[in-house]
């Protein structure tokens, strides 16, 4: 089968961006925004992506569509379903989902955000583990909690103009095609580049946040207040908001796994 032009820039990119750490590669993904259009055919009935789980959906309220690499065919999102590599996930309007990776990070997306995951790894024999996502646009929080015994762990976010690197972080992105806003919470250090200068580096640690310009690297890292990070922290929920559906909404699915611990085996 012949490989297309969009699957070896993919490729490409994981390749670069893996072989080559500190020098990130900001790449075309196999779904963009744009070829996510009106007309895609919505199925009920979810089938699997390529390869083993990598993850699985914790938590969802109102409508959000999984993509296996396909732009024109999309699941309807459930609670426990699995999420493979090169999956995008995309919250309709009131949407919001929460997933959770092999590794132990969990990602909330709110509502009319695109995200795909482009690598999740964890090998449990060598103790390591490397996820990459890409969010397309939109809004998400991303907590990480890797195991303890871990020899490295490293997990990625690239937007449109800019890339973030960490180990150990609670933080917030909200992505438009012209800018990117990373915002830092409790115990967390990003190291954060952009599309416009790869070559500098911004640290940010708990509650800071900075903008990445399309055109233009803000050197300018600001505080968030402790006000600032809560109402933050509860707009950016991480467990579904109950008042909701006795308010009458749209169903809100919740999956009973606090028992789970990172790194085990998703179903």
């Amino acid at each position: 089968m012949p490989v297309t032009r969009k699957n070896l820039i993919f490729l490409s990119c994981l390749i670069a961006s893996f072989l080559l750490p500190g020098r990130p590669s900001f790449c075309e993904t196999t779904i963009s925004e744009k070829t996510l259009s009106s007309d895609i055919v919505v199925k009920e009935v979810y089938q699997p992506g390529s390869g083993l789980p990598v993850g699985k959906i914790k938590a969802l309220q109102a409508e959000a569509i999984v993509f296996h690499r396909d732009p024109a065919v999309g699941y309807r999102a459930r609670t426990g379903l699995p999420l493979y590599q090169g999956d995008t996930i995309r919250t309709r309007e009131t949407g919001w989902i929460l997933c959770r990776l092999i590794d132990g990070c969990q990602f909330a997306l709110m509502s009319q955000t695109t995200l795909t995951i482009l690598q999740s790894n964890y090998n449990s024999a060598r103790k390591t583990s490397a996820s990459f996502l890409h969010l397309i646009q939109g809004s998400a929080r991303f907590k990480l909690m890797p195991l303890p015994d871990l020899s490295s762990y490293e997990f990625k976010v690239q937007t449109q103009t800019a890339f973030t690197v960490t180990g150990n972080a609670d933080f917030v992105v909200r992505a438009n095609p012209e800018s990117t806003e990373i915002i830092a919470l409790d115990k967390s250090r990003l190291e954060v580049t952009g599309a416009a200068a790869p070559e500098e580096v911004l640290i940010l640690s708990d509650f800071q946040k900075t903008v990445i310009r399309k055109e233009l690297v803000s050197k300018t890292v600001e505080t968030v207040s402790r006000q600032e990070a809560e109402t933050m922290m509860v707009e950016f929920h991480l467990t579904p908001r109950t008042n909701l559906f006795a308010a009458g909404s749209k169903s809100i699915h919740e999956d009973k796994i606090e028992n789970e611990t990172p790194g085990e085996e998703i179903p």
